[in-house]
């Protein structure tokens, strides 16, 4: 018995072409990296087998991108359509490492009796675990 192929194949992972045949002249698909623990997170790719490699050698990716399914998954949801005669850009929603809500710090502070809390994180988090100290302090009854 012979088996059947199906009519709309996920394209080979070498296939740069197949996706952008669909796009108004004179654009293209770019792929960024969007995973921020990623050492390439931000980088845009022009070519999809580029990017699927990427997807596929990063330790970062493991085991979200360990199929060809996944990848395919994450190379539609990330992409975004550029023209090629433009200079590389960032991906929209990008958030640059730079960016302070980005950035990861090693932080200390004092409670309300006098400890010092140190944790590691985002400012915002830093800002939360301060809420959470002051709100704990505050629900225990003194003894």
């Amino acid at each position: 018995m012979a088996s059947s192929i199906s009519s709309t194949p996920t394209p080979s992972e070498l296939d740069d072409e197949v996706d952008n045949a669909y796009l108004p002249f004179g654009h293209i698909w770019a792929y960024p990296c969007k995973l921020p623990s990623c050492p390439d997170y931000g980088k845009s790719y022009t070519m999809r087998s580029n990017f699927l490699l990427h997807l596929q050698e990063r330790e970062a990716h493991g085991a979200s991108a360990k199929t060809p399914a996944a990848r395919r998954s994450i190379e539609i949801a990330w992409r975004y359509i550029t023209d090629p005669e433009l200079p590389p850009r960032a991906a929209p929603d990008f958030r640059s490492r730079q960016d302070p809500e980005e950035q990861i710090w090693n932080y200390s502070f004092r409670d309300q009796n006098g400890n010092v809390i140190a944790g590691r994180g985002t400012l915002k988090q830093m800002e939360m675990h301060k809420c959470s100290q002051r709100r704990q302090v505050e629900g225990t009854p003194d003894a």
